[in-house]
Order: C-alpha cells, then sequence, then structure tokens
C-alpha cells in the first residue's frame, strides 16, 4: 500500500497539470485501510505522506478493505464506482469527491500500448 501512495506523490510531482488542480492550502485526504491508516496532503506547494497526523484534519476519508483501496489508487476503477456498490466508504462533500476522484484518475499508472501502422 505505502509503494502505491509514493507512486500517487510522484505522479503529483511529475504532472505539471495536476499542480492546477491543488489548492493553495493543504487538502487532507486519509485512508482508513482495515487496522492501517494513511494521510496524505495535497497543495501546490507540496504533496506528501504525511507521517506526523494529529495536527492534520481530514477533508475527505476513505474507509475499506486493502484490496479495494489498492484498486482505486492503481487506476483499476473509479472511486464513485466502488461506493455506489458499497465496496468502499467516504466521508467528506461532494466537491471534495471530485477532487480526489480526479486525482486519483489523473495519477493513475498508464500502460503504453503498441501502435500499429498499417
Amino acid at each position: 500500500m505505502r509503494n502505491l501512495l509514493d507512486k500517487l506523490i510522484d505522479q503529483c510531482h511529475s504532472k505539471y497539470h495536476l499542480q492546477l488542480l491543488f489548492p493553495s492550502d493543504p487538502f487532507i485526504l486519509q485512508l482508513e485501510c482495515e487496522s492501517q491508516r494513511y494521510t496524505l496532503s495535497f497543495s501546490n506547494k507540496e504533496c506528501f505522506v504525511a507521517e506526523d497526523i494529529n495536527n492534520l484534519e481530514p477533508q475527505f476519508v476513505i474507509t475499506g478493505n486493502e484490496e479495494m483501496i489498492t484498486t482505486v489508487l492503481a487506476g483499476n476503477e473509479l472511486l464513485s464506482r466502488l461506493v455506489e456498490s458499497d465496496q468502499l466508504s467516504v466521508k467528506g462533500g461532494y466537491r471534495p469527491l471530485l477532487f480526489v476522484e480526479s486525482v486519483l484518475w489523473l495519477t493513475r499508472p498508464m500502460i503504453k500500448e503498441p501502435v500499429e501502422i498499417y
């Protein structure tokens, strides 16, 4: 799980167009996965996985099992679809949901497929 989170943060840093989506004040996302809790901070200044979560109040929380959260982080499924099918639960407003969905979708690993020219 931590490996996927680090890849997500790396994508946030490497894709310039994402910087335009990020707010100036940090947006705090919390992932609650079985007994683990991960906190991510997104802003146009920096994005990181937060180690010290005592002073950070999440604006959006995703709760579920590791398999479903991994599916979303890997870009294999949309967050909203898994919420609708009750495989994940979220806490937060609609706008934060759209923001998180956008970040997760735009940072998913892209599979390069060969192009055949006839």
